[in-house]
């Protein structure tokens, strides 16, 4: 009874030592449970990095638009304190203005600012339209040939003439939605276009119609 007790003593705290081995593997930065967790916080951290990217995009997207915005209203206040200016100027006696072709030039220059501000926010909205609409499309197509490609595996209780018309259908309305993604695709290039160079105008013009008014201002006191 001794040996017989001593041995599933020895037995038992064999099993004891292979499970806490077992657990320290588990645990130890290269086990599988580590792995998992590792993995996990990744993908944690991929998301929260994600989404933190969206929310900063959707306030930068509105800082961009007050920016315009407030171009716009100074390009527009510029060129109304300059006619301003420029009657002082004239009530003066016997003051000649010089250089009004520079202050003409500034006009037009700032002009073309007011109006690249004014539609930078119209070519972004329908650029991001239009470039919805194509991947909507896209998943549409891939939907369609999808179906096409999958209905011969599907238990269906149809009829062979049935089953025909109804590739047909997905075949037509690819074929139809291809046709849409051209047509969207143009357009979504073309507000892109318009969108960045009508930023890019608005930046360049705002300073230099201001600058050439600073000259005038300054050739005139």
């Amino acid at each position: 009874m001794t040996t017989l007790t001593i041995s599933r003593q020895k037995h038992t705290g064999f099993l004891s030592q292979t499970k806490y081995r077992a657990e320290i593997v588990a645990n130890t930065p290269t086990g599988p449970l580590w792995a998992q967790k590792h993995i996990a916080d990744a993908a944690a951290a991929r998301k929260a990095a994600h989404q933190k990217l969206e929310d900063e995009s959707v306030e930068n997207r509105k800082a961009y638009e007050r920016f315009y915005n407030s171009l716009a209203l100074f390009s527009s206040g510029t060129i109304a304190l300059s006619i301003t200016y420029l009657g002082y100027l004239k009530s003066i006696p016997n003051k000649t203005v010089m250089y009004p072709k520079t202050l003409i030039a500034s006009w037009l220059v700032l002009l073309l600012c007011l109006i690249a501000s004014l539609f930078y926010s119209f070519f972004n909205t329908h650029y991001m339209y239009f470039s919805r609409v194509r991947e909507y499309l896209e998943k549409s197509i891939d939907q369609r040939e999808t179906q096409l490609a999958e209905m011969d595996n599907l238990p269906l209780d149809n009829t062979p003439e049935q089953l025909q018309e109804a590739k047909a259908r997905f075949g037509t309305e690819a074929e139809l939605f291809k046709g849409k993604v051209t047509s969207s695709k143009t357009r979504e290039e073309l507000y892109m276009r318009l969108w960045i160079w009508s930023g890019r105008v608005a930046r360049f013009t705002f300073p230099i119609g201001l600058g050439m008014l600073v000259f005038f201002a300054i050739k005139n006191m």
